[in-house]
C-alpha cells in the first residue's frame, strides 16, 4: 500500500489553494512596492521567526506552527495548554455558526467555552455514555438490521450496498436520541435524514480552509467580496441550520423523553448557556460514520483479521448467552486492536482545528508569538516511526493485549498514548469514549449476524475497496465510495 498516494490526493486541493495564495500575495507584495517606489520591502520582525525543518515551519504573513511530533505536540497543546488552547477567527465557525461564543469547536477558549463543554461532558463523559448504553444498543441494533436488510435485497442486483449511509443513519439517530430525546430516521430514504446529512456536509465544506482563505491569508479579503463568502454563509445558517435545529429543539422539549436539551433548560441561566451550545454534537455524526466507513473498507483486506472478530463474538456469545458490553472488551482482544489500528491508520481528520497561542510562548529556546496558528498534523504524529513501527503498515497486532480504552490513553503522558488522531490538551475531542463505544458496538453486532465482503462486478470479480485514495469533504476525508456484500451466517444463537 502506498500511504503517500492517499496523501497527495488532499495535497492537490490545499496546493491549489496555497499556490492561489502565495502569487496573489507576491503579486500585492510587487505592486505595493512599485506603488512606494521603494528599493526594498520588509515586514517588520520577520528574520527573528525561524523556521527550522522537521518539527514546525512558518507559512506566510501569519505566524503558522504545523506540530508533526507527538512529544513536540504534547509539550505544546498540553504542558503549555493554558497558552495554547486559544482558537483563531474563522468565518464560518465563529461568526455565523458559533455566532460568537457558542459551541465547542471554534469557541476561544475562556468561561463560555468551559460551560459548554462541562455540559457537552454529561452526554460524552465515560460514565454518561455507559449509562446511555440502551439507547447506542436498540439505535445500532435497528441500524445493522436495515443494512443487512437492505444488503440481502440487492445482493444479486447491485451487488452490494454503501455502508456510509448506514453508519451515518445510525451515528444520526443517537444524537437525535441522546440530545434531543426524538426517534430517529427509519430508512436511508427519510427526509430528516437526508435534510441533516445535506447540512453536516455543507457544514464541513464552510469550515475547510479552501472556503475561509482570508481568515488564514488577511492580504485575501478582496475575495469575499467577488465571491459573496458570507453572504452564501449567512444564508445557508438563517435558511438552512437554524431552521432545521430550532425543529429538533422544539421536538425535544415536546418529546416525553428525556434529553440533553431538557437538561440545558434546567441550567442554562447558571452556566450562561443555551441549547444552541449544544447544535457542535451533531458534528460527531461523521466523525463516528466515516470511521466505521474505512473499517468496513479495510476488513475486506484483510479477511484473517475479520475471522478472528468473528470467533471472539462467538466464544463470548457461548460463554455468556448475549453480546458484550463495551465495558466487557478485555474479551475482545482482536476487535480492540482492528479498531484501534484503523482509527490510527486511517483518521477521518487529517489535520487538527488550529489553536490559537494567547501568549508568546518559549519553546526549546525559540519564541512563538502571541496570535500563532498551531495546527497538530495528525497523519504525521500516527506515522512517527519512534511511536510506530512500520507506521505505513495497517497492523492491529501492535495493540493486542491493551484493552484499555482510547479515552483512557488519551489523558495520560504522551508515552502512553496509543494514537494521536483527536486531538491534544484542553481541547481534546470530548466524544472520544462515544466514538469508540458506537464502532465497538456496530462491530460486536454486525459480525454476530454476517460476514462483511467485497461486492461482485457483473462478470463475478470482486472490486475491493481502495484504501489508498480518499474524498475530501473539506474538514473531514471519506474512503472512494464502494460497495459490499453482508453474507448471512450461522451464528451463534443469543439466549432471549
Amino acid at each position: 500500500m502506498d500511504f503517500q498516494k492517499f496523501i497527495q490526493n488532499l495535497d492537490r486541493k490545499y496546493t491549489t489553494v496555497l499556490t492561489t495564495a502565495i502569487l496573489t500575495i507576491a503579486a500585492a507584495w510587487f505592486a505595493k512596492r512599485a506603488i512606494k517606489k521603494s528599493n526594498e520591502f520588509t515586514i517588520p520582525g520577520l528574520k527573528d521567526i525561524p523556521s527550522p525543518e522537521g518539527e514546525y515551519f512558518y507559512l506566510g504573513v501569519q505566524n503558522w506552527v504545523f506540530v508533526g511530533e507527538p512529544e513536540v505536540a504534547h509539550d505544546i497543546f498540553t504542558t503549555k495548554g493554558s497558552l495554547t488552547s486559544g482558537r483563531p477567527y474563522v468565518t464560518y465557525g465563529y461568526k455565523f455558526h458559533g455566532e460568537g461564543d457558542r459551541g465547542i469547536v471554534f469557541t476561544d477558549y475562556g468561561k463560555s467555552w468551559k460551560n459548554t463543554r462541562t455540559a457537552a461532558l454529561s452526554i460524552l463523559s465515560p460514565k454518561s455514555v455507559d449509562d446511555l448504553y440502551h439507547i447506542l444498543d436498540r439505535e445500532t441494533e435497528f441500524g445493522v438490521n436495515l443494512m443487512l436488510k437492505d444488503a440481502l435485497a440487492v445482493q444479486n442486483k447491485e451487488g452490494g450496498i454503501d455502508p456510509l449511509a448506514y453508519t451515518r443513519l445510525t451515528a444520526m439517530n443517537i444524537i437525535l436520541a441522546t440530545v434531543f430525546g426524538i426517534q430517529g430516521s427509519l430508512s436511508v430514504q427519510d427526509p430528516l435524514y437526508k435534510r441533516v446529512l445535506h447540512n453536516l456536509e455543507q457544514n464541513s465544506a464552510f469550515i475547510s480552509i479552501g472556503s475561509d482563505i482570508s481568515a488564514y491569508f488577511p492580504v485575501l479579503s478582496f475575495l469575499d467580496v467577488i465571491f459573496r463568502k458570507e453572504k452564501k454563509m449567512r444564508d445557508f445558517v438563517e435558511n438552512d441550520s437554524k431552521p432545521l435545529y430550532r425543529h429538533l429543539i422544539q421536538l425535544a422539549r415536546q418529546s416525553e423523553q428525556p434529553s440533553l436539551v431538557k437538561e440545558l433548560d434546567s441550567i442554562k441561566d447558571s452556566l450562561n448557556i443555551d441549547e444552541q451550545n449544544m447544535v457542535a454534537l451533531t458534528r460527531g455524526v461523521d466523525t463516528i460514520s466515516l470511521a466505521m466507513a474505512w473499517v468496513f473498507a479495510i476488513l475486506c483486506h484483510y479477511p484473517k483479521w475479520q475471522k478472528r472478530m468473528l470467533d471472539e463474538v462467538d466464544l463470548f456469545i457461548q460463554n455468556y448467552g448475549r453480546l458484550p458490553l463495551f465495558t466487557e472488551r478485555q474479551e475482545l482482544p482482536s476487535m480492540i486492536a482492528f479498531i484501534k489500528e484503523t482509527i490510527r491508520y486511517r483518521p477521518s481528520f487529517l489535520l487538527g482545528v488550529p489553536h490559537k497561542a494567547t501568549e508568546d510562548i518559549v519553546y526549546k529556546d525559540y519564541l512563538i508569538p502571541k496570535g500563532t496558528l498551531l495546527i497538530g498534523s495528525a497523519h504525521a504524529n500516527n506515522n512517527d516511526p519512534h511511536f510506530f513501527s512500520e507506521p505505513e503498515k495497517f497492523k492491529p497486532e501492535r495493540y493486542l493485549n491493551d484493552a484499555k480504552s482510547i479515552y483512557a490513553s488519551s489523558n495520560g503522558n504522551v508515552q502512553s498514548r496509543e494514537l494521536f488522531t483527536f486531538g491534544w490538551g484542553r481541547r481534546i475531542c470530548p466524544g472520544i469514549y462515544m466514538a469508540e463505544s458506537e464502532m465497538f458496538n456496530w462491530m460486536t453486532r454486525l459480525f454476530q449476524k454476517c460476514t462483511i465482503e467485497p461486492a461482485l462486478s457483473s462478470t463475478g470479480e470482486t472490486n475491493i475497496p481502495d484504501i489508498d485514495d480518499c474524498i475530501d469533504f473539506g474538514s473531514i476525508v471519506s474512503p472512494v465510495p464502494y460497495k459490499i456484500r453482508l453474507v448471512e451466517r450461522n451464528s451463534v444463537v443469543i439466549d432471549e
